[in-house]
């Protein structure tokens, strides 16, 4: 299997070589035969040249793409990583600092390849970037790659890693930061997924999904397991979801539900975790659009970035008890010129649930976003970003950021 830079070759070279490498008929024998031959290799290369993308032999089109993104972060309070933690303020003014950082960390690459198959088009999406472990300042800065999406489609089957069928990705809102708003449901896990099409504007889907667990045992203590060897849940079934989806000329409207179970390992209790998510977008003005997320349910939490993240605790009785919790995000984006692109999106989480004074009540956040174009592969962002924090014995704290960004997509 051969790869050619097409860049490399004139319009003459590219013919020769893709009748060379076609698996086809012989070459024609008569003027008007050949003639008719090269202007479909013609044909073939105008579409190679336009969508920048090779057709190989076997009938796989591969594609390979992603972005360079460095970001330039200025902290006014407190640092919160390379992307806005609001959950980690701290609620106290010690140790306040303004703090400046750098780094390339969201840069991702992905290959997809598209197989013609006698019963529909096979596709794989492979995806990474660079929010994995290790890095160093010091040194190099360098930082480990983290898998993204590892998935196949056919013929309405999902299978691998990708966004969770819960998650409401056609109505994010667009921001710098790479967390985005508080409250909206976020999260890439391993699942097999069927999407029916019920009409040309209706689906319906539903997965099966990895059920890892995030909770307390009865001391109060973070993690699925502690130093003690209890265990607040364990996973024996994997997290169900079912979701509809109707999509419009101007807008997207979609309900999606997730049904979770856990279970005690100290004893022979059991709870049911739940949640139902609401979201949508609409283009209801020239350039402008709305975006809105609102999610509820009991033992959701690690569904919903920038929140409390757990999602059931054992009690004093040794009861498994989920956390209930709220998410909801408001987004609006408007096109300011052909370049320029403004955008606010806020978002809160609370969590009904405490087991100390010290642990999170609810966190908000807002986003102040501008987006320039300067050429069709280049953006450069420039946003401000505002945090809250509140505990459940009432005490808060905020935090803020100037964050800029220049990302070149290829």
């Amino acid at each position: 299997m051969k790869i050619f830079p097409l860049h490399r070759y004139s319009r003459p070279v590219l013919v020769a070589l893709l009748a060379s490498a076609a698996a086809g008929p012989a070459l024609a024998e008569t003027p008007a035969e050949l003639k008719q031959q090269i202007k479909a290799l013609e044909a073939r290369v105008d579409g190679l040249e336009s969508e920048g993308r090779l057709k190989f032999p076997s009938g796989t089109v591969v594609e390979i793409g992603g972005y360079i993104k460095t970001d330039f972060i200025y902290d006014f309070d407190e640092a919160l990583g390379d992307a806005f933690g609001v959950d980690g303020i701290t609620i106290s003014d010690v140790g306040d600092n303004s703090r400046f950082r750098a780094q390339a960390r969201q840069s991702r690459l992905f290959i997809k390849t598209t197989t013609q198959t006698n019963s529909g088009p096979l596709k794989t999406h492979l995806e990474f970037d660079f929010f994995g472990g290790g890095g160093n300042e010091i040194f190099s800065n360098s930082y480990s790659p983290r898998l993204r999406h590892a998935y196949g489609t056919w013929n309405g089957w999902t299978v691998g890693q990708t966004w969770s069928n819960f998650m409401p990705i056609e109505s994010y809102p667009t921001t710098v930061d790479f967390n985005g708003p508080a409250g909206i449901p976020f999260v890439r896990q391993a699942q097999i997924r069927y999407t029916f099409p019920v009409s040309d504007s209706v689906s319906i889907s539903a997965s099966l999904e990895n059920s890892e667990f995030s909770g307390r045992d009865a001391a109060g203590t973070i993690s699925e397991s502690t130093t003690s060897g209890i265990r607040a849940g364990i996973d024996q079934a994997p997290d169900f979801t079912l979701a509809a989806t109707w999509k419009g000329e101007k807008a997207l409207v979609k309900l999606a539900g997730v049904l979770r179970k856990f279970d005690s390992p100290t004893s022979n209790d059991t709870a049911t975790g739940w949640g139902v998510n609401l979201s949508g977008n609409a283009s209801l003005w020239e350039g402008g659009t709305l975006y809105g997320s609102l999610t509820y349910g009991d033992g959701i939490g690690r569904y919903l970035i920038n929140g409390f993240a757990q999602d059931a605790f054992v009690d004093a009785a040794g009861n498994l008890q989920t956390i209930e919790a709220i998410g909801a995000t408001f987004g609006v984006s408007q096109a300011i010129s052909p370049k320029l692109t403004g955008a606010l999106a806020v978002g809160y989480y609370e969590v009904n649930d405490t087991f100390a004074p010290t642990d999170t009540d609810n966190i908000s956040t807002a986003h102040l976003s501008l987006f320039y174009k300067p050429t069709e592969r280049m953006t450069v962002g420039a946003e401000l970003i505002y945090g809250r924090r509140e505990i459940a014995n009432g005490a808060s704290d905020d935090a803020s950021r100037l964050q800029t960004s220049v990302q070149f997509s290829f």
